[in-house]
C-alpha cells in the first residue's frame, strides 16, 4: 500500500540577536536554539523533517495525535504579540525576530 502524503504549511517562529537565536515551530511543539536565523531555521526543518518522517512509520490510527500538538494556546498568543509589537517597533532594541512558514510533506 502507498502512503499517502500531502503538503501542510506548518508556521514558525524565531527571535534573537547575533549569537542567540532560538525559533520554534507553532504546529508541532519543536523548538531548536542556533547563533544565527538560518542556523535556527536549518535547525529546524530538519527536526520538523526528522519528526514527521518518523511520525509516518506510526500506524495510521497513531499519527492524529501526533500531527495535531501545537504548543499551548498561552505560548501561541505570546509569539503572536511579540510579533505584532516587533512589527510596530522594527527593530528598536537590535533584537530580531522573522515569522515564516515551511512547507512540509506530511503523512495523511
Amino acid at each position: 500500500m502507498t502512503e499517502v502524503r500531502q503538503e501542510r504549511a506548518l508556521y514558525c517562529y524565531a527571535s534573537g540577536h547575533e549569537g542567540a537565536w532560538e525559533a520554534i515551530c507553532l504546529d508541532l511543539d519543536i523548538a531548536v536554539q542556533g547563533r544565527s536565523f538560518e542556523e535556527v531555521s536549518s535547525l529546524l526543518r530538519e527536526a520538523v523533517s526528522l519528526y514527521l518522517e518518523t511520525v509516518g512509520e506510526l500506524p495510521e490510527d497513531e499519527r492524529s495525535a501526533f500531527l495535531n500538538r501545537s504548543v499551548p494556546f498561552r505560548t501561541r498568543l505570546r509569539f503572536a504579540i511579540e510579533a505584532f509589537w516587533s512589527a510596530l517597533r522594527a527593530r528598536g532594541n537590535g533584537e530580531l525576530k522573522h515569522q515564516f512558514t515551511m512547507a512540509m510533506p506530511t503523512p495523511a
